[in-house]
């Protein structure tokens, strides 16, 4: 009776140390995944998209999140006003601030991963031009060109998509097999 006792206590130490390894292989893929999906998303707490006319007049949109995903939200500013019929020269800037420093992200996207990357502008009062490509001629969108067409209030969403298809047909498709790094909606007001 006492050997019986022990087979099943041996069985059962047995299935326990069996499911205990399965458990700590799941965890240990499913950690590494993680990790690689966090090293393929770009750190972006700081948008600064600058619209500057002939005159040297600047519309500012600015998105901050100092803490990042996950934690408070994040504030959007516009510091000046759009006039309609006014052609805007348009240059964005994706950055990681921590503490004193400040890595440029968009500076390293342009230079080495232009191909895996595209910005896309969608407003309802404003008609965007993207003016540089990647290095196989896609649009890239750091730079563009910008004309309010009526006055009145109006909003800019801007995305920075990630590992999109390139060619595409615009942001619904990209986001078919791509990821969003940065999407922030922007209200603004145009006036004549």
């Amino acid at each position: 009776m006492r050997n019986l006792e022990l087979k099943k206590n041996l069985r059962l130490l047995a299935i326990l140390f069996v499911s205990a390894l399965a458990f700590n292989a799941c965890s240990d893929d499913d950690h590494d995944d993680h990790d690689h999906d966090d090293e393929d998303h770009e750190e972006i707490n700081l948008m600064i998209y600058t619209l500057t006319d002939s005159e040297n007049n600047s519309v500012i949109f600015t998105y901050s999140d100092p803490d990042g995903e996950g934690g408070a939200d994040g504030t959007s500013t516009v510091v000046g006003q759009l006039t309609v019929n006014t052609t805007y020269a348009g240059a964005i800037q994706f950055l990681h601030v921590d503490g004193d420093e400040t890595e440029d992200i968009g500076a390293k996207i342009a230079e080495e991963e232009g191909d895996e990357h595209e910005i896309f502008y969608t407003s309802t009062s404003l008609n965007i031009n993207r003016n540089d490509n990647d290095e196989n001629g896609n649009p890239l969108g750091f730079n563009t060109t910008v004309t309010a067409s009526e006055a009145g209030m109006g909003s800019l969403t801007i995305t920075l998509v990630h590992e999109g298809p390139k060619p595409n047909n615009g942001l619904e498709e990209a986001l078919t097999t791509g990821v969003s790094d940065i999407q922030k909606t922007f209200e603004f007001t145009v006036t004549e």
